[in-house]
């Protein structure tokens, strides 16, 4: 390495030798540049492009080269001949010089022998060629750099989704077994106690909320419930216009009796009947309707789309139509205006006139509840009768049969459905009932209906969306469903059959059958639930062989899909009574009673910060810290005789039971796991709760006002499953340590009842760790043959009440005798 200078006198550089080089080494280390990039160039050329001589000297690549790399003072070079004789002094460097200056950019053969290019070829200068080089090595340098760059960038990618997919790996499992992961990392809606049911926790609906807002502030009117009900029908949207129809039927049935509740359920079959028929009416354009239309102007356009005619009513058969479909629609008015509206067909009718009078009354009587009594058919009826017999007309019939009481046969009716049957019967029940809805005739007709809704199979009440002669978008007609018509056909999934529950008051079987049917139905279930339960129609109306509707169960079999939050805030709906048994419930459930978030943090010295359920209760007014502890109480009780031991832990100390805390204590340290080969997660969570609570008040023995006795075999108990632990291990000499402190055998004095039991394994223990620290040499031979001695002592004088097994025997025998 040589530094230049340019002197004062002469202007010329100046080689200066640096660090005691002299400035020769210059030199030679140019000689050797220039050499290694000549084979450099040699090497890069490519041999499939015709090559160009190179007609500068070895002075001039290297004046150029350090111009280029080395710009300013530092890359002048020697000129002249004192330069030149320095930069090509010594035959290797002339030698370098002559191979410059013949080198051929050319096409060379295997012997290595220069092409002559021809003279009209381009030529390549040893510049453009370096140059282009070094563009490609700094494109190639880019190039390199990006890569890295790139895939710098998929490691931090790939590390940043790693990472997130552990975090919800951690959430998703610990849903699904959330005392895997301690206290705090339980999620809620986890697996059941038995581990029957298993699902992932997810959001609460925010329908939910809104409904449960609602029940707690309002009380439940049939003016709530089209509220609740398109809250409800939000939540599921695949449902959205059949539960629609359903929170209908639930509004008419807000009743406080059975008779009021088959009014409501008729005016809503009647008020659907006539809301269908005007659909049908007003989705044909050609009909000349004019203004508003009235009753019967809706009447007459339905009969000229059902008979195809203009000119209707034309015959006696379509005045008894327009008469049913009036009774149908529940157009009572029309009723008694339809002998004149409809004449003068309608005179060639002689019972018309009185069948409409006598319909119209019977609406009356199921619109206007008192007035039940006033409807009352008279003696014109039977001659009616007789009248339809001679006529055979279907709909005189069957008006004739509902105001006598009789029963019709709806398979001979044309276009019938499971709806007009169900009118009809709901009409039957109604009238047997007249004002009194205990009389037996009513109870029994009404019974009737039920179990014939119940005995029909799901396929009657579904619409059929294949088979021949079957519209898609209507109900089967009884008669096609008793002789099993369409049961070759695909039937799809409606709420026919849960509306039909709902209409005759079989509220229990409802329920059960729209939580049956799919789960997003489950809210929809619930919500229905909690409005008939808050009303009171649930009771009012249950059937004398119905089961009753557990609304606790339903609330926390809901809930417990979702968060602590959530949780908490459904149980808010709930009576006192069922709120604390839905509480109870909810901690004994999937790791609840260990969840921190739920329940509250308690500290090492047994402080504890309120959690989410009692802040709610005190804060909402739902209890006060009395039931929260009574709380805590009853639920560890329940919780201990299930065997969830970490549950019953915290609820105990929470519920401020610290003796019932020690009785927990030592019956986990008494549980035969702590023996076995492999301890599982559980086992192991488990252990650390007792290892955490046992210091917790060992710290506090005074202000937790603990029994010493109690205390004492809770303490041995502990002792004893330490020693186990450290003879596990191989650790001798701790185990020695701690067997003598704690004396776990009472070598010199009485035994102990409590600790009975455990002398047994205690002395198997004791046995090995003496064996395996005289294999090792840890105890003095001395001292270990005293401790023989002491041992076979103790076990003579209490042989009738321990009994080693025959390993134990045998190893005590071989450190005796060895």
């Amino acid at each position: 390495m040589a530094q230049v200078l340019v002197t004062a006198q002469t202007g010329l550089p100046l080689v200066r030798p640096i660090l005691g080089r002299p400035a020769r080494m210059g030199i030679v280390e140019l000689q050797l540049d220039g050499k290694r990039q000549l084979e450099r160039a040699t090497r890069l050329l490519d041999i499939t492009q015709p090559r160009t001589p190179v007609h500068k000297s070895l002075e001039q690549l290297c004046a150029e080269a350090r111009t280029r790399y080395q710009p300013g003072p530092l890359g002048l070079v020697p000129t002249g001949p004192a330069g030149l004789s320095r930069i090509l002094q010594g035959p290797k460097a002339q030698k370098l010089d002559r191979d410059v200056v013949n080198f051929t950019l050319s096409k060379t053969g295997r012997a290595g022998l220069a092409g002559v290019a021809s003279a009209d070829e381009a030529r390549l200068g040893v510049r453009e060629f370096f140059a282009k080089r070094y563009d490609c090595a700094l494109l190639s340098v880019v190039e390199e750099a990006h890569r890295d760059c790139m895939r710098s960038l998929e490691r931090h990618s790939f590390d940043r989704i790693q990472a997130s997919w552990e975090d919800a790996k951690a959430q998703i499992v610990g849903t699904l077994a959330p005392h895997r992961f301690g206290h705090s990392g339980a999620a809620l809606g986890a697996a059941t106690p038995g581990g029957a049911d298993i699902t992932v926790a997810r959001a609460a609906p925010s329908q939910d909320v809104a409904i449960i807002t609602l029940l707690l502030k309002n009380r439940v009117t049939p003016v709530l419930v089209p509220k609740i009900g398109r809250l409800s029908c939000e939540s599921c949207p695949g449902y959205n216009s059949e539960l629609a129809e359903c929170w209908g039927i639930v509004g008419g049935m807000l009743q406080s009796s059975m008779r009021l509740a088959t009014c409501g359920a008729l005016k809503y079959l009647q008020d659907r009947f006539a809301e269908d028929m005007k659909a049908v009416v007003y989705r044909l354009t050609d009909l000349q309707l004019g203004g508003v239309p009235d009753a019967w102007a809706l009447v007459r356009a339905f009969g000229r789309i059902k008979y195809e005619t203009t000119a209707f009513p034309s015959t006696t058969l379509h005045v008894w139509f327009a008469a049913y479909v009036a009774a149908r629609a529940g157009f009572t008015h029309l009723l008694y205006e339809l002998p004149d509206r409809a004449a003068p067909c309608a005179d060639r009718c002689p019972m018309y006139r009185t069948v409409c009078t006598l319909m119209a009354k019977r609406l009356q009587a199921t619109s206007l509840p008192g007035q039940a009594h006033e409807f009352s058919p008279s003696p014109d009826v039977d001659h009616a009768d007789l009248r339809a017999n001679l006529e055979s007309n279907p709909f005189q019939d069957m008006m004739v049969c509902l105001l006598l009481s009789r029963s019709f046969a709806f398979g001979a009716m044309p276009d019938a459905t499971v709806v007009d049957w169900l009118w009809y019967r709901l009409h039957a029940v109604n009238r047997a009932g007249g004002d009194n809805d205990s009389s037996p005739e009513f109870k029994q007709h009404l019974e009737s209906l039920r179990q014939q809704t119940l005995q029909f199979p799901l396929s009657y009440y579904d619409p059929v969306t294949a088979g021949p002669n079957v519209p898609s978008n209507s109900l089967p007609g009884l008669g096609d469903a008793l002789h099993n018509t369409v049961g070759s056909a695909d039937v799809a999934q409606t709420l026919n059959f849960v509306k039909v529950l709902l209409l005759t008051g079989q509220f229990s079987h409802a329920i059960q059958q729209l939580r049956s049917q799919e789960r997003c139905l489950h809210g929809p279930a619930l919500h229905i639930s909690l409005v008939l339960h808050r009303f009171g129609a649930l009771e009012a109306l249950k059937g004398p062989d119905e089961q009753a509707v557990n609304i606790t169960s339903l609330v926390t079999d809901y809930a417990w899909h979702f968060g602590s939050v959530d949780q908490v805030q459904y149980l808010r709906v709930l009576d006192r009574t069922d709120r604390l048994e839905a509480l109870q419930r909810l901690l004994l459930r999937g790791g609840l009673g260990t969840n921190d978030e739920l329940l509250g943090y308690i500290d090492n010295v047994g402080q504890h910060k309120p959690g989410l359920l009692e802040q709610t209760m005190l804060e909402d007014g739902l209890g006060d810290q009395a039931e929260f502890v009574d709380l805590c109480v009853r639920a560890g009780r329940s919780a201990c005789e299930h065997g969830l031991y970490r549950e019953a832990l915290r609820l105990f100390h929470l519920g401020k039971s610290h003796s019932e805390v020690l009785h927990v204590l030592c019956r986990c340290l008494r549980l035969p796991v702590w023996r076995e080969a492999t301890i599982s997660t559980d086992v192991e969570l488990l252990d650390q709760d007792i290892q955490r609570f046992f210091v917790m008040y060992e710290r506090n023995l005074d202000r937790f006002a603990l029994s010493s006795q109690l205390w004492a075999v809770a303490r041995k108990l502990y002792a004893t499953r330490q020693f186990h632990a450290l003879c596990e291990r191989g650790m001798a000499e701790a185990a020695l340590d701690l067997f003598d402190r704690e004396a776990l055998l009472p070598l010199g004095g009485a035994c102990d009842g409590e600790v009975l039991t455990e002398y047994p394994h205690i002395v198997s223990g004791y046995v090995r760790i003496l064996q395996y620290a005289a294999s090792r040499g840890v105890v003095v031979t001395s001292v270990l043959r005293s401790r023989v001695r002491q041992l076979q002592s103790f076990l003579a004088v209490h042989s009738h009440r321990i009994v080693l097994d025959q390993e134990s025997a045998t190893s005590l025998a071989s450190l005796a005798f060895g």
